[in-house]
């Protein structure tokens, strides 16, 4: 099957999801109406009854989530808190839900999206090597390489951070050590024949945890971070965390202190930078102190 097709068939299943999922049950009469006014319908017609099984079948291998029936309920999803509380399936539902309302062709006009650098056609060949648990031989130039260089890797899983993609994979060119790859400065990929074998010990969420972004490897201690945000800046940081770990400590009128546990990396360090004077250090004074270094840096460089 192409990848066109391949593709066609994920939409459809997701299109399946989402109307069971908003509508909470639906008759096969009800489905097939929806259908009939859906962009991925080109011709108008009902799913048939054998291909609404195929569809109901791939949905439960894929994704682990059961379409049952009764007679009083009709067709509805099973486990369906569980999507809830999946971040992966329910960021795919409501992705190709949206995905497919904007393909009826007035709302493109409505929606402004950010785009990503390229390197997104990586993403199956990687998503693939995963799955069969082959190596992948690749070509990449980081930024602050100044030639490309060619090695293996062995994919564990990807992450998607501030418009780019990366992929998290132990490298035989890094002793095996487990690097983080932005998908758009691999400039060739390619599958191997050679297997591996992903730790079970192993997990994606564990591995980042201590990170904010997709940072890791740092040998720096994990601290307790506290951080002053003014009214309004609370009001962002409460509603939208920069970390798990993240707990409000003390809150007023005029500021709220935020507490984190976390290592306080570049990458965080950088989105501190970026809330301006609307959020302060406060501890560890070791943070405070690379925060006051770089403020004076941009102070001589504004006045020049």
């Amino acid at each position: 099957m192409s990848k066109q097709n391949t593709a066609l068939l994920l939409n459809r299943y997701i299109w399946l999801l989402d109307a069971l999922y908003t509508a909470g049950s639906l008759s096969r009469e009800e489905i097939d109406r929806r259908w009939s006014r859906s962009s991925l319908n080109d011709d108008g017609s009902t799913i048939p009854e054998r291909t609404f099984h195929r569809y109901k079948d791939a949905i439960q291998e894929l994704f682990q989530i059961n379409i049952a029936f009764s007679k009083s309920r009709g067709y509805y999803i099973e486990n369906s808190t569980d999507i809830k509380h999946h971040e992966l399936r329910k960021w795919l539902v409501s992705t190709f839900a949206v995905n497919n309302l904007i393909n009826e062709g007035e709302l493109r006009k409505h929606i402004d999206f950010e785009t990503m650098p390229s390197g997104q056609h990586y993403l199956t060949t990687i998503l693939e090597a995963i799955r069969d648990k082959v190596r992948l031989r690749v070509t990449h130039q980081g930024f602050c390489k100044s030639e490309a260089s060619e090695f293996t890797i062995a994919p564990y899983c990807l992450k998607v951070f501030k418009q780019r993609w990366y992929v998290l994979a132990e490298s035989k060119h890094d002793d095996k050590q487990l690097r983080v790859y932005s998908l758009d400065r691999f400039i060739k990929m390619e599958r191997t024949n050679e297997k591996y074998v992903i730790p079970k010990k192993f997990d994606m969420h564990d591995h980042f945890f201590s990170y904010y972004g997709v940072t890791s490897g740092d040998k720096t201690q994990k601290e307790v971070v506290r951080l002053r945000a003014n009214a309004l800046q609370s009001k962002f940081l409460r509603t939208l965390p920069l970390h798990p770990t993240q707990k409000v400590v003390e809150s007023t009128e005029e500021h709220t202190i935020f507490e984190y546990y976390i290592i306080p990396t570049l990458e965080f360090r950088k989105e501190l930078l970026s809330c301006g004077s609307a959020v302060e250090v406060l501890t560890p004074q070791s943070l405070r102190d690379e925060m006051k270094k770089q403020i004076q840096e941009m102070i001589v460089m504004y006045n020049y």
